[in-house]
């Protein structure tokens, strides 16, 4: 997908360190500086004299950024680590919040939830159509018809509109590569997800009580599946269509650190950070992962699905 390149996980430094140097009455001779293992080390000859620690100034630039714009986040802790580490940027930045989640916490200065749009890829597109229709290229086409397809499970969910099939026909007009969009998802998930899938499925339990469905994927799982973690998603969204009656899945994963990896997906039945609280699980409130250390899949399995009981024992 074009651009997919430039999408990162982490946010870059926001502020340069400013120093000033007041040279009113002390002009600058010579400047350099030199690195010392962790040590910045920086001259300043003055023409006459000396300069004075009072005639420094430390401060901060502003933030690199004044806009955000969030997408399909229903929260801002769903952000993750950015997030987390930069909340006084996220306080103190304009964000624009888009999103079709019922469930938005409204957090932007500015939110557009639409509530009937099956994703977020159709309201983007309508925003730009009806403010700065040049805009969309053969590649931004093909990227929004990509969300479109890949949220409404290729025009079979349920939650399709006829609206949802405007867009995606207008989107072809404008030069979506529809054809060669379908093949590659379809394609990808042939030599990937399906063979995952599989696995995934011969393992799969239930229990009808609680609404909760788990499975395990090992290392050999995913060696022989040809299949990746990034994966995994795929496979749920898949099991999630076709059992409408499970409330809450479970997927514990051995990862190449040693660690098992859990993620919780849940429908709007329940929120999947306050199942995995105990945990200090992170996401959203339909998916929240953490992880075991140094734990077994089995003896995982055993104390994820028994402690998800007990909490959802009084919500049942």
């Amino acid at each position: 997908m074009a651009g997919s390149n430039q999408i990162k996980s982490s946010i870059d430094p926001l502020k340069k360190l400013i120093i000033t140097l007041n040279t009113k009455n002390n002009k600058i001779k010579e400047f350099n500086y030199d690195v010392h293992g962790d040590e910045l080390k920086i001259y300043i000859t003055p023409e006459k004299d000396e300069f004075q620690s009072g005639d420094i100034v430390i401060g901060g630039s502003d933030y690199k950024y004044d806009l955000i714009f969030t997408v399909g986040c229903p929260d801002l802790e769903s952000l993750g680590s950015p997030y987390v580490n930069h909340t006084d940027f996220f306080f103190k930045t304009t964000i624009i919040n888009i999103d079709n989640n019922p469930e938005n916490e409204h957090y932007g200065q500015i939110n557009h939830i639409d509530l009937n749009s099956p994703s977020c890829s159709e309201i983007i597109f309508n925003l730009i159509r009806t403010s700065q229709p040049e805009l969309i290229n053969n590649e931004l086409a093909t990227s929004l018809l990509a969300g479109i397809i890949i949220k409404t499970d290729n025009f079979r969910s349920p939650a399709i509109t006829p609206e949802c099939l405007y867009a995606a026909s207008y989107l072809i007009k404008l030069g979506a590569d529809q054809a060669s969009l379908i093949n590659n998802l379809n394609k990808n998930k042939s030599l990937t997800a399906l063979n995952l899938w599989g696995r995934v499925l011969a393992r799969l339990k239930q229990d009808s009580h609680y609404k909760l469905a788990w499975s395990l994927v090992s290392q050999t799982d995913f060696q022989k599946s040809g299949g990746s973690i990034e994966d995994l998603d795929g496979v749920v969204s898949e099991l999630i269509l076709h059992s409408p009656l499970i409330q809450t899945t479970v997927l514990l994963y051995e990862m190449p650190s040693g660690q098992t990896g859990v993620t919780v997906y849940t429908t709007p039945n329940h929120n999947a950070l306050d199942l995995t609280g105990h945990w200090q699980g992170t996401g959203s409130k339909n998916k929240a992962r953490f992880c075991l250390p140094e734990t077994k899949l089995i003896t995982a399995e055993q104390i994820i699905i028994n402690q998800l009981r007990e909490i959802i024992k009084p919500l049942h």
